[in-house]
């Protein structure tokens, strides 16, 4: 008992555990793996998005299709507007279903005639369109009138194959 009541051992400073460098390593190596996580999801994510919207997206022909309808679709409502008078829409409804052939089939037809385009089972309802179309084309006046020609036209592009 009297080890117990001995006086104490005179007050000593202990200095705090060191940390270890280990703990500093782990927590860089965890900020590193989070960051690797964040970015992988973002491009896996990015990846998905972009495959579905390229799996969404309109094919070649009918994203031609809708170009030329817009094409079709601008002519008449400039006519509607009064910019453009029904003579000259006309010509410039001849030039885009010449332009959409030659972009869909890949012939130059800008300069055949009215029956060789006929005569190509391919351009056969295109040169049907563009015959009718010669009248009010190039006459002084015609009673044919632009929407009706224009509807035509987008009846034709919708068609096409």
């Amino acid at each position: 008992m009297r080890e117990l009541l001995a006086d104490p051992s005179p007050e000593t400073i202990i200095d705090p555990p060191q940390y270890s460098i280990a703990w500093l390593i782990l927590a860089v190596l965890c900020l590193i793996v989070i960051a690797a996580v964040v970015v992988a999801v973002l491009r896996i994510s990015r990846a998905v998005v972009a495959r579905r919207a390229y799996r969404l997206r309109p094919d070649e022909p009918e994203g031609l299709k809708a170009e030329f309808l817009r094409a079709v679709n601008d002519i008449g409502s400039r006519h509607e507007d009064g910019v453009l008078d029904a003579r000259a829409g006309h010509h410039e409804l001849t030039s885009v279903m010449r332009r959409f052939v030659r972009r869909t089939t890949g012939h130059d037809v800008t300069s055949q005639d009215v029956g060789s385009l006929l005569a190509d089972p391919r351009t056969h309802d295109v040169g049907a369109l563009i015959g009718d179309l010669y009248e009010p084309d190039f006459a002084p006046s015609s009673d044919v009138g632009l929407e009706e020609s224009v509807h035509r036209a987008r009846e034709v592009i919708r068609r096409w194959s």
